[in-house]
């Protein structure tokens, strides 16, 4: 309950009460949460408290507002590290998720601009460009478009793409995938990807953009992707510089 006379503010008590709550599965995922009035006259509480707890876990992605219904219990996040380099559908297995793929486009095409730059291969060399949406249990996840030059994987069946991780297609060619460089951003969902994602206009996502090398320093695949924000983190474990531990 909330205890009024604590040195803890009364918004965090009831963030953590509805955590609490939540984790113990008296609300459970997609429920409706008591509204901001019934909260108040519960625990005696003032609305602005109320607000204050509720915007927390709205922001944090715990729980979701709908428009004229009130606020729910959200899905959890899907977390992936950042550290391994690995697939989605390796990293959804992980989960005990069933992964999903649906080939939205798969052609041959010519390298040009960031893509070719990204890939170290002249304009103009004929590359792959495989566009996927990716699923969890059958749900939208995310958008990934995979640039791969042709002078490395002539041959890529698209029947293989869409069943399965491009990652273990490259890996029984005969491909090594040493490392990676990546980046992150926040961004809001394009129409298109609106659509394609099942999220709501200008719904936050994440931008990923990854480049894998070869253990000889050649790129072997460029990919874009779009994940969703309320489905989806990435985390990393960040430990510090020998000179600062102990002495």
């Amino acid at each position: 309950m909330i205890d009024k006379s604590s040195v803890v503010p009364i918004y965090y008590q009831l963030k953590t009460l509805i955590q609490n709550r939540i984790a113990a599965g008296e609300y459970p995922v997609g429920a409706r949460l008591p509204s901001e009035r019934e909260l108040c006259e519960l625990h005696g509480i003032s609305r602005m408290t109320v607000r204050q707890a509720v915007n927390d876990l709205v922001n944090e992605g715990r729980l979701t507002r709908e428009q004229g219904r009130g606020t729910f219990v959200a899905k959890p996040k899907i977390e992936q590290g950042l550290v391994a380099l690995s697939s989605f559908t390796e990293e959804m297995k992980r989960r005990s998720l069933i992964p999903g793929t649906k080939l939205l486009g798969f052609r041959v095409t010519a390298a040009e601009g960031r893509v070719a730059e990204r890939l170290g291969v002249a304009a103009g060399e004929p590359i792959h460009e495989i566009t996927r949406l990716r699923l969890a249990d059958n749900e939208p996840m995310a958008i990934e478009i995979s640039h791969l030059p042709l002078r490395y994987v002539p041959s890529l069946p698209p029947d293989l793409v869409a069943a399965g991780s491009l990652y273990e297609i490259l890996r029984s060619s005969g491909i090594d995938m040493a490392y990676a460089e990546q980046t992150l951003e926040a961004s809001l969902a394009k129409a298109k990807e609106t659509e394609i994602l099942r999220v709501k206009p200008k719904a936050p996502v994440l931008l990923m953009e990854r480049t894998t090398y070869r253990s000889d320093g050649r790129a072997v695949e460029y990919v874009k992707s779009v994940y969703r924000a309320d489905r989806y983190r990435f985390s990393i474990r960040l430990t510090g510089s020998e000179r600062y531990g102990p002495e």
